[in-house]
């Protein structure tokens, strides 16, 4: 039995730490997935911010200030510099993070020689807001507030350096509508209550980094809660302070004695605010009561949970390759597609413009996409099927190639195949909007954008070298998928 366990633990245990984390096999499958998500996505945005954005102000801002400085405002060109330098900043920050947890994990050695007080290890359970989370649950944690707590900064940054600036959704909580297509604030709300949400979120993740490293272990419980409830959690507490923002603004808008208290002059009261009023307040309470009953939501801890060997979707069996090409591409959109979801909400408003039950067509396909990539992704993670679907992979035939002078393993070369190949159409259709908008601009070419002449050219090459790349890894890594004796046994 001893041995047993011993294997099972060994097994269990990737000889991986990242960022002081003990990571099992399945946890560096995932950050091995999202470390080649960051590298490949992320030198497009930044080359977007730095020959686009950063050109557009050398080349055409700066120029036309130093022509007529007299009608602009004042700290003018630090509104329009500052806001791209800091998204160069971030961008820089999550690209340097991903070549390093990519290096870290294609180089991996087993470290049992350091210290143990250095290595927050695989078996605990945390109690993260009475919630009793898992080790992989708290990585999750981690990752989210680390990128939260960057984005968030930056968004405070620009709001107070460009003046302008303006978030759609923090800014369509503070407007109560009058009338059909009405709505009014107050600079007060305008100004304060988006800095509350942001410090608020702030704390948040600040918080939920320090408990989830340094949070004590409660190792006695055999109960943790599910993934889906702690998603569950996190939803329900981010629109929980999004729609108390609301209910503040309608108080402070429509309340004699806290408009007072404000320097505010109250408005009368009208059947459109009083809707909107019992609407917010309608949906406070279900996702008060959604966040309650996350903490109900549990399931065992124990690692002898029995899983089933056939794995299917939507009717298709899965071999663990199959599995493996499936959680990736799943994983590389439901990152994607939130990530632009969650900028374009927080620039133009989303489902909070004017009335919180402003749903859209746009919202709508957001949330079924979300649904549709989580499917395949709960269902792989499911009691720990990704522990046994690596393991398979690596015990089946021997296979190694290199990439770049890096020697990935099957699982690897697995993983980078279904990657670049999730990603290969992503970059195909950037490259023809690329060409398109040159296109555009050579048939009205405008002397002022001339600089435009070196950028497209600069990031269409950027773009025909990520895909030289990708293509380069396809050939490389597409002899792993090809099945064996026992991939088949599994299904």
């Amino acid at each position: 039995m001893e041995d047993k366990e011993k294997q099972k633990s060994g097994f269990n245990n990737s000889g991986l730490k990242l960022f002081r984390f003990e990571l099992s096999r399945s946890h560096t499958s995932l950050f091995l997935i999202l470390s080649i998500l960051g590298i490949f996505m992320i030198p497009s945005t930044l080359a977007g911010d730095v020959f686009i954005n950063l050109f557009n102000f050398l080349f055409y801002t700066l120029p036309e200030y130093l022509l007529d400085s007299s009608y602009r405002p004042e700290n003018y060109l630090i509104y329009h510099f500052f806001p791209i330098l800091i998204r160069i900043i971030v961008s820089t920050i999550f690209l340097i993070l991903s070549i390093y947890a990519l290096r870290k994990i294609l180089l991996r050695k087993n470290n049992t020689r350091e210290g143990k007080e250095k290595i927050i290890p695989q078996e605990r359970i945390v109690s993260y807001f009475g919630l009793k989370i898992s080790h992989g649950q708290s990585l999750f944690i981690f990752c989210v507030s680390l990128v939260g707590i960057v984005f968030i900064v930056q968004l405070f940054f620009e709001s107070i350096l460009h003046p302008f600036f303006s978030s759609g959704l923090f800014d369509s909580l503070c407007l109560i509508p009058l009338g059909p297509y009405q709505a009014t604030s107050h600079d007060i709300l305008l100004n304060n209550v988006p800095i509350a949400i942001m410090a608020t979120f702030f704390l948040f993740c600040l918080y939920s980094l320090f408990i989830v490293r340094r949070g004590k272990p409660i190792d006695k419980s055999k109960k943790i809660s599910k993934n889906y409830s702690l998603l569950v959690f996190i939803v329900s507490f981010v629109v929980i302070i999004l729609v108390s923002a609301r209910i503040f603004c309608h108080l402070a808008l429509f309340n004699n004695e806290l408009a007072s208290f404000l320097g505010i002059f109250p408005n009368a009261p009208n059947p459109y605010q009083n809707e909107d009023f019992i609407v917010t307040i309608i949906f406070f309470c279900i996702f008060l009561a959604l966040m309650i009953s996350s903490f109900f939501l549990k399931k065992s801890n124990s690692r002898g949970t029995k899983t089933s060997d056939k794995l299917s979707w939507f009717q298709i069996r899965l071999t663990p390759h199959r599995a493996i090409i499936l959680l990736s591409v799943a994983l590389i959109y439901i990152v994607v597609i939130t990530w632009l979801y969650i900028s374009f909400v927080l620039l133009f408003g989303g489902f909070f413009r004017f009335s919180i039950l402003d749903f859209d067509f746009f919202d709508v396909i957001f949330i079924l996409l979300v649904l549709f990539c989580y499917y395949p992704i709960a269902k792989i993670l499911k009691n720990r099927r990704l522990d046994k679907i690596v393991k398979v992979i690596d015990n089946s035939r021997e296979f190694t190639t290199k990439w770049f002078g890096f020697h990935l393993s099957k699982t690897d070369a697995i993983i980078f195949f279904s990657t670049s190949c999730g990603l290969i159409g992503f970059f195909i259709f950037q490259l023809f909007s690329m060409n398109m908008s040159a296109q555009a601009f050579l048939q009205y070419p405008t002397p002022s954008y001339s600089f435009m002449l070196f950028s497209f050219p600069t990031m269409t090459a950027l773009y025909c070298l990520i895909l030289f790349v990708i293509v380069y890894t396809i050939k490389k890594t597409i002899p792993s998928i090809k099945s064996n004796n026992e991939e088949k046994n599994y299904s």
